[in-house]
């Protein structure tokens, strides 16, 4: 999944995360760096794991898919999520995303397209594409809808894959913390400021039942800073088991006033494009 986690699933998100060598050669696809992102479908049961004080849900239910797929240059990341929120006065509220973006492999081109309905009634359409000048430079975002309008990208901006990769780079590297600006097309206001906290590694099972629960895996705690707020408290909070092929096994999503588990149902390889 990627983290961008892409989706940032706060927003109903990306997470994609990448990926270590498979046991099929086929089935891994090689990233600019180090890093080898393993194409995979994953399907997720959701359900309500805390509520807080002051909240009004009362329970949280349904499923979240995640599809990351070789495009040969770019990468194909597919994420739906179908929700549904129970409230404390009775009132339950179905909520379906679908949520899909194309990234070249270098990190500088970007599109995105996310549409959201609340019980059967379109809540919110985003689409555009993304460009960034070159590495670690910034670059510019064009929204198509839901109007058109530009958003300039600072310096350093990521785009979601390209934040998991290096997230995983830092990972394997050693390091404790990482702190990005990312882009993911999620919001009109699509900038976020992402602070990772990276605990220590894992080693791989090689007796893993799945082949892609086999790679080395960090715990990860990630929160989200809306760029535009200037907030010091996040907005959402993530924590999740990262695999270094880029797959998640557990995620808990914090919203503040309740918390969401997504529990791993279904993984399976997405086959190669045959470039």
């Amino acid at each position: 999944m990627v983290l961008g986690f892409q989706v940032r699933t706060a927003q109903l998100l990306s997470v994609p995360v990448c990926g270590l060598l498979l046991s099929t050669a086929s089935a891994v696809a090689e990233t600019a760096g180090a890093v080898e992102i393993a194409p995979h479908r994953a399907i997720y049961d959701v359900r309500l794991s805390q509520l807080r004080s002051g909240t009004a849900v009362s329970d949280v239910s349904g499923q979240m898919l995640f599809q990351w797929a070789d495009a040969c240059d770019a990468w194909i990341v597919d994420q739906r999520y179908q929700l549904d929120f129970l409230y404390q006065e009775g009132q339950t509220v179905a909520v379906n995303t679908s949520y899909t973006t194309w990234e070249t492999k270098d990190g500088l081109a970007f599109t995105f397209n996310l549409r959201r309905t609340s019980n059967g009634s379109v809540e919110e359409e985003l689409r555009g594409k993304a460009t960034l000048d070159g590495g670690g430079e910034g670059g510019i975002a064009d929204f198509r809808l839901p109007d058109e309008h530009a958003q300039d990208l600072p310096a350093g901006t990521l785009f979601p894959t390209a934040h998991t990769i290096e997230l995983i780079e830092r990972a394997a590297a050693g390091d404790s913390f990482f702190l990005a600006t990312l882009f993911d097309g999620s919001e009109a206001e699509g900038l976020v400021e992402l602070s990772a906290v990276i605990g220590d590694q894992q080693a791989g099972d090689e007796d893993a039942e799945d082949p892609l629960l086999a790679a080395p895996s960090w715990s990860v705690q990630m929160a989200f800073f809306a760029l535009a707020q200037e907030s010091a408290t996040p907005d959402y909070e993530i924590s999740v088991r990262l695999y270094a092929n880029g797959v998640i096994d557990e995620m808990l999503i914090d919203y503040g006033d309740f918390v969401m588990a997504a529990e791993l149902a279904l993984l399976e390889p997405v086959e190669a494009s045959g470039c």
